[in-house]
């Protein structure tokens, strides 16, 4: 009720029509503890060009790590890519900035086809036959996938990689928490998964009752998981469905989900386009094989002719959705990421497959580059022997936030503390290189962890 254009007046007349005499009538069956019983601690008001001055020294103090003299090693989940013009350029134009859920196809057709365009680019890129649209990042992604396997195969088990992402890793805890399913880490062998540990989990086959196995790779360690290998052997069991938590860039470079077996593919499309901004919004990827096409949760933009032989877009196969079903719904997938999506679609057009496999290779070979050096360093190695593609754990003879915070005064973010990140002891940093970083930052990386020893 307290909007700023309401008035007093406004205010009085409201609860008069509605017939309550006091604001705090209106929330009397609240309990006592979530009621406010002092006034908030708000400043005095603020003119227009106060309120302009207040918030450009705010936005001041921001540190972008797209700001000259800064070098960002962070991952994690999040990576610093390079974007191209084109995607603000064209993403930023208003029809698109305020489009939401086309559920009028006759009105919505260039969002659809830029869903449908969207759609076609993923399959390519994990090596499936359908894809989706509208998933909000890369840890909800992982639960509907999950969600659609119980639904799909009737089973309770659900078998996780020990290595994947520890937020995922919750966010699949809580949805989970409330349904008849029973999680079960595999344990992992220096940062991978161990593929007799995965067989010893599923049990026998005659009596299997897992639904799905989830396997990321890179993993959260920035390994490579061996797909192929623990794909084939949750195939062995009837029905169980192999789900892959993938990253699109290192898809330009290794071997997509659907080579090595998935059923599956999901993952995180920040990396595509979408800057760092503080942890989100951000865009869920999802794409299965065509068997599993009518189970697919959230938006299917399909591809027609009308009458007249124009090529036109509609949603497909929707019933499913929330807005058609209530209740019945078989996906949780409601607002409309569309925007996101845009953003992936026109980064994998300006990039192309070259473009893609460059980028991927350069984070590559930047991150073994910077692995070797920090590596012969007195007091530092690499904590896992297994191959990584650009991200990478270092053992440091300091805790890793005494290295944060020597970088900081210098402008690098050299990393992550793997214990604040839920995956390891104090003196494990996580560093992630990406295309972005040159020879000189690096080599300034390594000196400034020289220095912290």
């Amino acid at each position: 009720m307290d909007y700023v254009q309401v008035t007093d007046n406004q205010r009085r007349h409201m609860l008069n029509v509605i017939g309550v005499e006091h604001e705090e009538e209106l929330y009397g069956r609240l309990p006592d503890q979530f009621g406010l019983r002092e006034p908030l601690p708000l400043a005095a008001p603020l003119s227009e060009l106060e309120l302009q001055r207040c918030l450009a020294e705010i936005a001041a103090a921001n540190r972008p790590s797209s700001s000259p003299g800064a070098a960002c090693f962070l991952g994690g989940g999040a990576y610093d890519h390079f974007i191209p013009a084109v995607v603000d350029a064209l993403a930023g134009q208003g029809a698109f900035v305020t489009a939401y859920t086309p559920y009028q196809a006759e009105a919505s057709q260039g969002s659809l086809q830029a869903f449908f365009e969207f759609q076609t680019q993923i399959c390519s890129v994990t090596g499936l036959d359908v894809a989706n649209a509208s998933l909000y990042e890369g840890a909800t992604a992982t639960v509907e996938a999950v969600t659609m396997a119980l639904n799909m195969t009737t089973r309770r088990r659900v078998l996780v990689a020990s290595t994947l992402h520890p937020h995922y890793l919750s966010v699949l805890n809580t949805y989970l928490s409330k349904l008849p399913a029973e999680l079960t880490e595999i344990p992992h062998t220096d940062g991978a998964v161990n593929a007799s540990a995965l067989r010893e989990a599923m049990g026998p086959r005659e009596t299997s009752d897992v639904a799905c196995v989830v396997v990321q790779s890179p993993n959260v360690y920035g390994l490579i998981e061996d797909w192929s290998d623990l794909f084939g052997i949750a195939h062995e069991h009837d029905r169980t469905v192999a789900i892959a938590v993938f990253n699109p860039i290192a898809c330009g470079l290794f071997k997509s989900p659907g080579a090595c077996g998935a059923d599956v593919a999901v993952g995180e499309g920040q990396p595509l386009g979408i800057p760092l901004q503080f942890g989100g919004p951000y865009l869920g990827l999802f794409a299965a094989r065509r068997a599993l096409m009518r189970k697919v949760p959230g938006r299917l933009v399909g591809q027609t002719r009308d009458s007249v032989n124009r090529r036109g877009f509609c949603l497909t196969l929707q019933t499913r959705e929330q807005h058609i079903r209530g209740a019945k719904a078989t996906s949780n997938v409601c607002t409309n990421q569309g925007l996101l999506a845009l953003r992936a679609t026109i980064y994998l057009n300006a990039m192309g497959p070259k473009g893609l496999r460059g980028t991927a290779e350069q984070c590559y070979h930047k991150a073994h580059y910077a692995a070797d050096r920090i590596a012969a360093l007195d007091g530092y190695e690499l904590d896992h022997p297994g191959p990584f593609f650009h991200e990478f754990v270092v053992a440091c003879p300091v805790p890793a936030a005494t290295i944060i915070d020597v970088g900081r005064p210098r402008r690098i973010a050299p990393g992550l503390d793997c214990s604040a990140l839920g995956i390891g002891r104090p003196n494990r940093l996580l560093i992630a290189v990406t295309e972005k970083r040159t020879r000189a930052e690096i080599d300034q990386l390594v000196e400034l962890l020289r220095g912290a020893a």
